[in-house]
């Protein structure tokens, strides 16, 4: 027994293991693996042949000249990751040439060159990988393709050797020498006329030749661009992309040249080859422009509300390191309130932190993706003013509490920049691949962690909970580069607007109609019963769904209860709410006779829950503004709030009053009102209905005068009603707000 638990284990934890590296590369390798094409991943590279082949489409290149090429899994075997390089075979440390990247692809710049490698845009398996390879146009040599290939996160292959390419200028010239050979004396003959003549004609007239020669040109010319008329120019070669293919006669030059721009005296040369442009082709220019001036920095009492988008911090973020920031998703604006940027240094790792912060910024390295048993690095501001870096722990879920090691053990091996200034705080370290904190083996090179990015108050030398948080959508290896997405926020934003349309809108409305519009629309019922039930009832399902989807998306992403329980009651109203509203209809199946005389006892009891729901409901969309999830501009929410509880109570006190003035009437034109809550009391010389003293439901309902106010009434608080809810959804949906109402003109910094 005891054997076949220990087989069951061994497959599990196999399985675990699977499972923790079955993630990919993200964007690509940084320009740091440029000279050894190993990913930053710490892990023993592959030996043997590697799963993919690199194939040329030729062999013989001339300089300036392009290859196709392609690197294709064997066998059907995909791959994940890739590195491509061009290499000297003279001198394999050296990069050389240019690629044009295909869509799986993207550059990387090593040493001096440009797009002189090629890496993997993103993490999707792919079968084969097209590009272009372009010969340096100085160059002639022979080249050895080089890549690294990779399969997974750990299974890798490195620097391995492709097929080689010579480029050469040597093809065109043994073809011409061959030719010579066989008519060497011949030609011989012919240059030694040809001198004689050239020497005969110089003496005699050189201005003759040159207006020959001139006009002869000019003719050719003119035959291939189709007998257009075009004024020629000459220009000299060295200032032509070699790419331009014209006609090159040569031709000795005694005379300045007119450039067509510039009236230059040009140094006469021997011998030089002049090629004839038209005036159809668009020489180069020196062209300067001009940047639109960048927007002003959003600064509230001498404090930047957002790092500058050309900070230094976000160089490389692309390429070379990874980086992170609050709110979520910040570092493609550069508009972040707190930034972390790190990569890996040789054994070390860099890190570079900044935070919009009065107390301390905290980056967590944790093993999930809740808060507890991280292992954590706070800049923090001390008692003396200045800015301390130190290793911490998160013992539970609010107890980032210093680390029981010392300075010398913490793993930080140097504090290079920290400091405070403008209400900012920047702190620059690096820290070793391991150390062991809390008995635990803390390995950046090898594991998988959740980034963490937290920003907070300092109270007495200690740290406090913190104001905003953020936390990356997955775990990822310290050696990946590129943007860190943050954890997706979907639940969060279905939680909040289904709630905000349930009790705002729906319970509000549904509250509404109940209360005051039992005598209106009655001449037309649906299945029996009148339209305002049927409204009624159909609005307050409604409200009891969302509340409970909304509950259960809370729970999911927290995964359990929340920890602000104790620090804010929006958790336990919430609970409380969403208990009343599921009572709702149950007690209302258990509803007795309309013409019981206990009635009175349910039409009180939910009255009492349905508005006691209500009202907990909007304290909780108030109390929700204070959550740092929820990332709402305040006091912009309360203000909105605040309106809608206002409209909402003067449009109930107006109903009311409406109410009254319809009931007078109705009694002195002799209607029935709806009966009180309680046993029901017939007017005087009203005789019972079917025979007992308590009339049936229905046979009391009929219009009372005012139905056209009542109707408009609704009418307007639907609109505005919508409006209300639009906006507060609108708000969770784009939260975090304020720096999106700032950008579009509503809110001033």
């Amino acid at each position: 027994m005891a054997v076949k638990a220990a087989k069951v284990g061994v497959v599990l934890f196999a399985l675990i293991g699977l499972l923790a590296h079955a993630h990919g590369f993200t964007i690509g390798a940084p320009d740091a693996a440029c000279q050894a094409m190993t990913p930053g991943h710490s892990h023993t590279p592959q030996s043997g042949s590697p799963p993919a082949l690199l194939k040329l489409k030729a062999d013989r290149l001339k300089p300036g000249e392009t290859v196709d090429l392609e690197l294709e899994g064997l066998e059907d075997t995909k791959f994940m990751g890739f590195i491509m390089q061009a290499r000297n075979a003279n001198n394999t440390e050296l990069q050389i040439g240019s690629f044009v990247a295909g869509d799986e692809a993207k550059y990387m710049t090593c040493g001096r060159g440009i797009h002189n490698s090629l890496t993997h845009r993103s993490s999707n398996v792919k079968d084969k990988v097209s590009a272009r390879w372009r010969a340096p146009s100085d160059f002639e040599g022979e080249v050895v393709f080089v890549f690294t290939c990779l399969t997974d996160y750990t299974t890798y292959w490195v620097k391995q050797t492709g097929p080689k390419l010579r480029v050469t200028k040597r093809e065109a010239e043994d073809e011409e020498d061959a030719v010579e050979a066989t008519t060497k004396a011949d030609e011989e003959e012919e240059l030694s006329l040809e001198e004689e003549e050239v020497l005969t004609v110089e003496e005699s007239d050189g201005d003759e030749i040159e207006q020959h020669d001139h006009d002869e040109h000019k003719h050719d010319f003119t035959d291939i661009i189709k007998g257009k008329d075009k004024v020629l120019d000459y220009v000299i070669e060295d200032d032509i992309p070699q790419e331009l293919d014209f006609p090159q006669p040569s031709q000795k030059a005694e005379e300045p040249l007119n450039l067509g721009v510039a009236e230059e005296e040009v140094e006469s040369v021997d011998t030089y080859t002049p090629i004839y442009i038209s005036s159809t082709t668009t020489l180069r220019t020196t062209t300067t422009t001009t940047e639109a001036p960048a927007a002003p920095l959003p600064i509230i009492d001498g404090v930047l509300q957002h790092t500058d988008p050309k900070d230094e911090i976000y160089e490389g973020c692309d390429s070379s390191k990874a980086c992170f920031g609050i709110p979520a998703n910040c570092v493609a604006s550069g508009k972040c309130i707190a930034v972390v940027a790190y990569y890996p240094d040789k054994l070390k790792y860099h890190f570079e932190m900044k935070a919009k912060a009065s107390g301390y910024v905290s980056l967590g390295l944790s093993r999930d993706n809740k808060m507890g048993e991280d292992m954590t690095t706070n800049c923090m501001l001390q008692e003396n003013g200045n800015i301390d870096i130190s290793t911490a722990y998160n013992y539970g879920k609010r107890g980032n509490k210093p680390a029981k090691v010392s300075r010398r053990e913490d793993g930080i091996t140097n504090r290079l920049k920290m400091g405070r200034k403008d209400g900012w705080i920047h702190c620059t370290w690096t820290r070793n691949r391991s150390l062991v904190l809390e008995n635990e083996i803390w390995d950046l090179e090898k594991d998988k962690y959740f980034i963490m990015l937290a920003v907070g108050d300092v109270y007495d030398n200690e740290i406090q909970m913190h104001d905003t948080k953020t936390i990356s959508g997955e775990a990822m290896g310290l050696g990946q580069v590129g943007l860190i997405k943050a954890k997706s926020r979907l639940y969060i934003i279905l939680h909040g607007s289904f709630m905000i349309a349930a009790w705002i809108c729906a319970a509000s409305l549904g509250i509404m109609i109940a209360r005051y519009y039992k005598q209106t629309w009655t001449s037309k019922k649906v299945c029996g019963l009148d339209q305002w039930f049927i409204w009624h009832r159909s609005l307050m399902f409604l409200v009891w769904a969302l509340s409970i989807v909304g509950l259960v998306l809370i729970i999911l992403d927290v995964e359990g209860i929340t920890p602000t329980l104790t620090t804010n009651p929006h958790g336990i109203m919430g609970f409380v709410t969403v208990g009343l509203a599921f009572l709702q209809p149950f007690i209302a199946l258990l509803r007795c006779n309309p013409m019981h005389r206990h009635r009175w006892i349910y039409n009180w009891v939910h009255w009492f829950i349905g508005n006691a729901a209500q009202i907990l409901g909007i304290l909780c969309v108030f109390f929700a503004v204070d959550l740092e999830k929820a990332q709402l501009p305040r006091p912009e929410t309360d203000y909105l709030l605040i309106a809608f509880v206002a409209f909402h109570f003067i449009a109930h006190l107006l109903m009311s009053c409406i109410g009254c003035v319809s009931d007078s009437k109705a009694a002195k034109q002799s209607h029935m009102k709806y009966p009180p809550r309680g046993p029901y009391q017939p007017y005087p010389g009203v005789r019972p209905y079917h025979g007992h003293p308590y009339p049936d439901y229905e046979e009391l309902k009929r219009d009372n005068p005012g139905a056209g106010l009542r109707k408009f009434g609704l009418f307007v608080y639907m609109i505005i009603n919508f409006a209300a809810t639009a906006a507060l959804v609108l708000m969770v949906v784009l939260a975090p707000t304020r720096p999106i109402l700032v950008d579009i003109g509503i809110l001033k910094n």
